[in-house]
């Protein structure tokens, strides 16, 4: 009788145990970049105009894992946070500065950088 009911708990652990369908997926950033607050590219070369808005796109290989999901990042020195729950990528508006404007994830090596000039009172007459 109890060789019955130690093989019945050995193949009710086996079933619980050994059979996992699902592998550990690791959600993880994949990218950073400056963008128009649409999330559009910018073109290379493209001018930088002060009248126009723009973001930080961060794009992971988030999958729905009924959690959310967070990324830290920092821009001009400043750390932000976005939170993925659903989508795989999110675009955050930002103010550009003069200069060079830099973003990274904190914690990797994803970097982007964007060279804002400010041209003041300028006024370009054609």
């Amino acid at each position: 009788m109890k060789i019955k009911q130690y093989s019945i708990l050995i193949l009710v652990m086996i079933v619980f145990f050994g059979c996992s369908d699902q592998d550990e997926i690791t959600i993880s950033p994949q990218s950073i970049s400056f963008v128009h607050a649409d999330g559009s590219k910018i073109a290379e070369n493209e001018c930088i105009s002060p009248n126009v808005k723009y973001g930080i796109k961060i794009e992971t290989n988030y999958v729905d894992q009924n959690r959310p999901f967070r990324v830290d990042y920092s821009v001009n020195g400043v750390v932000y946070t976005m939170t993925f729950t659903v989508k795989t990528s999110q675009v955050n508006p930002i103010t550009l500065i003069n200069g060079n404007n830099d973003a990274q994830i904190v914690g990797s090596n994803y970097k982007a950088v964007l060279k804002y000039v400010d041209q003041g009172d300028f006024e370009l007459v054609e």
